[in-house]
């Protein structure tokens, strides 16, 4: 496994919208909005799934992920490569829920059906400049 280097700890503190990309069963792309992706741990992503249906049923089937963060405000934007699971009960579906209660009440959002959880396979730098396209890795 490939720890997350620490731009995209910087990029992904306190939480971000992220783009979820996936395959579909006729092997095309599928892109999906997700405005809880967060750190989990030093080698992990997640997100919480409350709507993504299509996305899930991607993830169900091939488990390949790619997701972009992108911060306009610090022109930054990376891309990350993993692979995912669905976690429906246990410590990090607990966690996650906990962490979203108040705003999905605020907001009156859906129960949680599933935390993704993406291994992180690689790092890429998407963000303008003389370092875009190539891979971060960590310190």
């Amino acid at each position: 496994m490939t720890r997350i280097p620490q731009e995209l700890h910087d990029l992904l503190a306190g939480g971000h919208n992220v783009w979820v990309a996936t395959v579909g069963a006729d092997g095309g792309p599928n892109i999906s909005i997700k405005g809880s992706g967060a750190l989990l741990d030093d080698e992990h992503l997640s997100f919480a799934d409350m709507f993504g249906r299509k996305t899930r049923e991607n993830l169900q089937r091939d488990p390949r992920v790619a997701v972009g963060i992108h911060d306009p405000e610090r022109k930054l934007a990376m891309q990350v490569k993993g692979h995912a699971e669905l976690i429906d009960h246990g410590e990090v579906f607990d966690k996650v829920n906990e962490k979203l209660a108040a705003v999905s009440e605020q907001l009156h959002l859906p129960p949680m059906k599933y935390v993704v959880r993406i291994t992180v396979d690689s790092v890429w730098d998407m963000g303008p400049g003389p370092h875009a396209g190539e891979e971060l890795r960590p310190a």
